[in-house]
């Protein structure tokens, strides 16, 4: 299992542990899948007062006979404040948030606007984080590649048990720890130490 490659799925500012996959030599983002709704490739996880939350970018296909991750596009509603705004309200009083959150609107305003690329915008964000946990981004898949089961992190139901460490949170007092939030998350909390969180789960990387 240790020479297996793994391949992870695009997506917009995925949990901790894509990035701890990232780091396992031969690792591969895949960018010749079909898009699969309502996962993390465009569900960006976050804890609000009342406990988990979701930012949902809305996509749609440009062809309609394609699911190919080139051919998925944001729909007229998509905004750089769909997600800065629960960012701040959610995540401003964290410690480490004033010093990473000018990238994150830079990477707002450059990619989430009507018609933008999803996969561009996707690939754009783990290459941002990679850069603030000190990682290379994996390099790209150039076709569509088969994986053996362990090594198949496209798998949407590979992500329901996913968590990493507990860390502390802004609303820790009143929910206790939430677990497999995005990377935006752990790093607003964390800073620099982000890089060294372990995953905690049932389904450890390998």
């Amino acid at each position: 299992m240790s020479g297996a490659r793994a391949i992870l799925p695009a997506a917009l500012f995925p949990p901790a542990a894509w990035f701890e996959v990232a780091r396992k030599p031969r690792t591969l983002v895949c960018q010749h899948e079909h898009y699969v709704k309502q996962s993390l490739r465009n569900r960006i996880a976050l804890v609000q007062s009342q406990g988990p939350c979701f930012v949902t970018v809305p996509v749609h296909r440009r062809g309609a006979a394609s699911r190919g991750l080139r051919d998925i596009f944001f729909t007229d509603k998509v905004h750089p404040g769909l997600l800065l705004k629960p960012l701040r309200t959610n995540c401003g009083s964290a410690p480490f948030f004033e010093h990473y959150m000018d990238d994150v609107e830079r990477w707002s305003f450059d990619h989430l606007q009507p018609g933008g690329s999803w996969l561009d915008a996707a690939l754009a964000s783990t290459t941002l984080a990679s850069g603030w946990l000190g990682q290379a981004h994996p390099a790209l898949t150039p076709s569509y590649l088969e994986a053996e089961p362990y090594a198949d992190w496209r798998r949407k139901g590979r992500w329901l048990d996913v968590s990493t460490a507990p860390y502390p949170q802004v609303f820790e007092d009143r929910l206790g720890f939430v677990g497999g939030r995005s990377i935006l998350d752990v790093v607003f909390h964390l800073g620099p130490e982000a890089a060294s969180l372990p995953s905690r789960h049932g389904d450890t990387p390998t």
